[in-house]
């Protein structure tokens, strides 16, 4: 994590509102989002929760282990700031956004989502967030152009 600080210029954590991790497990994409503005673990998944399935068998232990690691980071590069920190994260509560898209009727574009949450996503409540998706409008992917984002970015997630 220093190394991508370094390339993007970032030589400190403590103004950043947004902390970015996209994920990918069993063949899924979903973005893992640290808001330390309302002091969260944001879970940003355009699939829905099956009926028969719960949160722990789709999304396993990864959530809080993530917050965990990124916690002992920031701890660790910020140690002579703010020593309390590590423990404030790691109680950072994880919340499913939400948002008015999301469908268990699309199976192939998960990544194209992600890429657009990575995007548009600012903060704000789930209910507010406006990034022009809608729900079950699968031809709105190649008109957004975001389909040739998608290729363009592919490599950074693999």
């Amino acid at each position: 994590m220093k190394k991508e600080m370094k390339h993007a210029q970032v030589n400190t954590l403590e103004k950043v509102d947004l902390v970015f991790f996209p994920v990918v497990a069993s063949g899924h994409y979903y973005l893992l989002c640290i808001n330390f503005m309302k002091g969260s673990l944001e879970l940003i998944d355009n699939r829905l929760l099956d009926n028969n399935i719960s949160f722990v068998q789709k999304y396993k232990n990864h959530p809080r282990t993530l917050l965990r690691a990124f916690a002992t980071f920031y701890a660790t590069f910020h140690s002579t700031k703010n020593k309390n920190m590590f423990e404030e994260i790691c109680n950072f509560k994880t919340k499913t956004l939400k948002m008015k898209w999301r469908s268990n009727d699309n199976y192939d574009d998960c990544g194209v989502y992600l890429l657009k949450h990575m995007e548009t996503y600012h903060g704000e409540k789930d209910i507010e967030w406006e990034n022009g998706l809608q729900l079950n409008n699968v031809d709105q992917i190649e008109h957004d152009g975001i389909t040739k984002k998608l290729k363009n970015a592919m490599v950074f997630l693999m």
